[in-house]
């Protein structure tokens, strides 16, 4: 049995429309589902209110003198470690 062009554009069109209506059917039905279940959730679970904290103070430490020092030592440090550590692998 030889089918002519137009018969199997026509067979895959139906297909193609087929599989295109039953996609945006379980889309639509997907979106139902969450739409749904959104309000059960909100009925039943409502949101408490967020208290906001004041944020805390942090001290903010003078960069000059000796935690200059400090910060400049750390930082040779670990490159030192870094440099170090490259070796190995």
């Amino acid at each position: 049995m030889e089918s002519s062009i137009p018969e199997l554009l026509l067979a895959g069109s139906r297909l193609m429309l087929i599989g295109m209506t039953i996609v945006f059917l379980f889309l639509a039905l997907l979106v139902g589902v969450i739409h749904a279940t959104s309000r059960l959730l909100g009925r039943y679970s409502p949101e408490e209110p967020i208290v906001l904290k004041p944020a805390s103070t942090v001290p903010v430490r003078n960069v000059g003198g000796e935690d200059e020092a400090e910060i400049v030592a750390a930082i040779t440090a670990a490159i030192h470690r870094y440099q170090n550590k490259q070796g190995t692998f």
